[in-house]
């Protein structure tokens, strides 16, 4: 197969380099103490990091269902790496959080991140490494992140 015919296999392609980078992240997060965590709380951290978010707004970032999240949510409280809070502006609805603990893991895990991205821009450098990010922003335009249970 020359390099230039499509690819049938893209997505097999896809997801092993997903999963990789997945497990590394986790790895990295299990390393540091975390062992309660699973790599679909990485995305989860990820949607609430900056200003928090709701229950729903965290199931339709997952595309998981309401219940789902809200068991979610509640495991990483009882855990001690999210807290609720009231919304603001939403009397109805509580505004999940990270504590330092869950601040911590997305330390961990963005450090572990980046150093793969290193590795990689070592290996192929940096022009590449930007040429793919453009590709994958393509191919996942439309895309929703699934945790991986």
């Amino acid at each position: 197969m020359s390099r230039d015919e499509p690819r049938a296999d893209l997505l097999m392609l896809l997801m092993r380099s997903a999963s990789a980078l997945a497990e590394q992240i986790n790895s990295a997060v299990l390393a540091e103490g975390h062992s309660s965590l699973r790599p679909a709380h990485g995305l989860l951290f990820l949607r609430v990091a900056d200003d928090g978010a709701t229950v729903s707004e965290i199931a339709a970032y997952l595309g998981i269902t309401k219940q789902s999240a809200a068991v979610m949510v509640d495991e990483l409280v009882a855990s001690g790496y999210v807290s609720k809070q009231p919304h603001r502006y939403d009397r109805r609805s509580q505004l999940v959080r990270l504590t330092s603990a869950g601040a911590d893991v997305t330390t961990a895990a963005t450090n572990a991140a980046l150093f793969r991205w290193k590795a990689a821009s070592t290996t192929l450098g940096e022009d590449t490494m930007a040429s793919l990010v453009l590709a994958l922003e393509e191919i996942g335009r439309d895309g929703t992140p699934r945790p991986v249970w």
